[in-house]
């Protein structure tokens, strides 16, 4: 089983509300699987990048939430290998971060499938391994979306993520 890294960086100041036609939100990654080949996210770092100053301390709430449809993408990056022995590329299609109509969440976009929240002052580092695993079934359309939700960040700042899945 070979294991992947993706990044991704948020808009500025993006916005804590849920994603809605073509307009994101809060909505800044989603982590689509093929349709024969699904993945389990191993760990999830996160954190805040507030330019050359130091950020506002204010706390923020990340929720993934899965989705079934994923919508059109305008901007997409591909996992990478995290041994550079690895032959087998990955079979995630792409984690999507800009979008002209949004992905179709399973439920609502308020249905979380996990939330996390920290101060925009630190950073979270969540594993995901043994019995707590985080499983994105195969198949065409289906993701784990990350959202800000609750809290808009301040002018100047981004959310970071990395995220390490296997295959």
């Amino acid at each position: 089983m070979a294991r992947f890294m993706s990044t991704v960086e948020s808009a500025a100041a993006i916005s804590g509300a849920a994603p809605s036609g073509a307009t994101a939100n809060g909505l800044f990654g989603n982590l689509v699987a093929s349709a024969n080949s699904g993945y389990k996210i191993r760990r999830i770092t996160l954190g805040i990048r507030a330019g050359a100053s130091v950020p506002t301390s204010q706390q923020i709430t990340v929720a993934l939430v899965r989705t079934n449809a994923r919508g059109s993408a305008s901007a997409t990056s591909a996992p990478h290998a995290m041994d550079p022995n690895t032959v087998q590329t990955s079979n995630i299609t792409g984690l999507d971060t800009a979008w002209t109509a949004v992905p179709t969440p399973v439920t609502s976009w308020s249905t979380y499938l996990y939330e996390v929240s920290f101060n925009t002052q630190s950073g979270v580092d969540l594993p995901f391994e043994q019995v707590e695993e985080m499983i994105c079934p195969f198949g065409a359309g289906n993701g784990i979306a990350f959202l800000n939700v609750g809290n808009a960040l301040p002018t100047g700042h981004i959310l970071t993520a990395s995220i390490e899945t296997d295959e």
